[in-house]
């Protein structure tokens, strides 16, 4: 088997966290300086890019949960690389990018981490799956250049998902098939990836869910609530949003002391065991895990406030003789996930239909004509 050039990064956090001050000039300086002459032969990843860094004047900081990404996990091996008169800056990219791996500079080092598509396969990539990222950014997109690429739509049947992305993709400008893959998917509120041979598309929500089903091992003992909360949404790298004043209704033990012990659970399980010790629930939304009170919590608290979920669809139901129609609403809490989802891409297809009609036929304006 011929041996691949590999590098290792850093999950990404999951809540946006603080701009980082622009990095002090010796790490900077460090990255742009010429290299005239830097060889390392064939290492262990994290060797090689210590090695890399004591030649160069700077340090790398490589994430476990990366490392688990790639083929052959914290064994992957750097072949043989040779830079000459290069800087890390010119290099990186290249070096890192043909797995699937990128980087950011800070203060005191360099932390190399796994790229957003690399991470959704959420398990260690194949070198197929790595070669094919690498072909997504090398290649510049344009409509015959997608033609090469086998597209896989996991979005509902019921929208024209080749359409709508085809249409987004001419919107969103020039550059590399996996810089506007990203941007044309994640304005459809979808989300891409490599599996075997083949390109992913599915949307955020069922990006999400594929999350929440990683499986951990953490003890929590006599830990506030939400603390719990953010360690698993940090675990899941999505966005827990929890409802303002949520924990004012909950008994102040469970609250401030919260324990449990999780072995080789899914995160969504741990989420429902919380949910069913606590009376919380929650909502896989586009971007976001939505955490708030049940409706049996909302009922019973003397404060709380109910909130029942928007009516998004009525069933008519004629009589016998059809003398009249019995009409009943649904609210969205009572369609199961993937009438939702289904609701939802129909929905942003009739908004992109909408604002095409509309660019083709807005009237066109004049100045006002001049004072007399």
């Amino acid at each position: 088997m011929t041996m691949r050039t590999l590098l290792i990064p850093t999950l990404l956090m999951i809540l946006p966290t603080v701009a980082r001050a622009q990095a002090p000039t010796d790490v900077a300086a460090a990255i742009d300086r010429k290299v005239e002459a830097l060889t390392v032969k064939d290492a262990v990843i994290a060797d090689a890019l210590a090695d890399i860094g004591t030649q160069a004047g700077v340090k790398f900081t490589l994430d476990e949960q990366s490392l688990e990404l790639l083929p052959w996990g914290p064994q992957t091996r750097l072949a043989n690389v040779s830079i000459t008169n290069a800087s890390l800056r010119e290099i990186l990219p290249q070096l890192l990018g043909a797995i699937g791996m990128t980087y950011e500079v800070r203060s005191d080092d360099i932390f190399v981490f796994a790229s957003d598509p690399l991470k959704r396969i959420n398990r260690r990539a194949t070198w197929q799956e790595l070669q094919l990222l690498q072909r997504c950014r090398e290649a510049k997109y344009t409509p015959e250049n997608l033609k090469d690429f086998d597209l896989q739509y996991r979005i509902s049947s019921k929208v024209d998902a080749a359409n709508m992305l085809s249409h987004q993709l001419t919107k969103s400008g020039d550059g590399s098939m996996a810089d506007m893959l990203e941007v044309a998917t994640a304005s459809l509120g979808w989300v891409w990836f490599p599996s075997d041979g083949a390109i992913v598309i599915r949307t955020q929500q069922a990006q999400i869910a594929n999350r929440l089903a990683r499986r951990i091992s953490v003890r929590y003992t006599a830990t506030p609530l939400a603390r719990v909360l953010m360690d698993l949404s940090d675990k899941a790298e999505t966005a827990f949003v929890l409802e303002p004043g949520m924990m004012l209704k909950l008994p102040p033990n469970t609250v401030q002391s919260y324990t449990l012990l999780l072995q080789s659970t899914s995160i969504r399980q741990a989420l429902e065991l919380i949910c069913a010790e606590t009376g919380l629930k929650y909502e896989i939304e586009r971007e976001v895990v939505r955490i708030g009170l049940s409706d049996a919590l909302q009922e019973g608290g003397k404060q709380a406030s109910v909130r029942a979920s928007p009516y998004v669809g009525k069933i008519a139901v004629p009589s016998a003789d059809g003398s009249y129609t019995l009409e009943f609403l649904i609210r969205a809490e009572e369609l199961p996930p993937d009438i939702l989802e289904t609701r939802d891409q129909m929905i942003e297809e009739i908004i992109q239909k909408m604002r095409r009609d509309m660019s083709t036929t807005a009237p066109m304006t004049s100045p006002d004509a001049p004072d007399q």
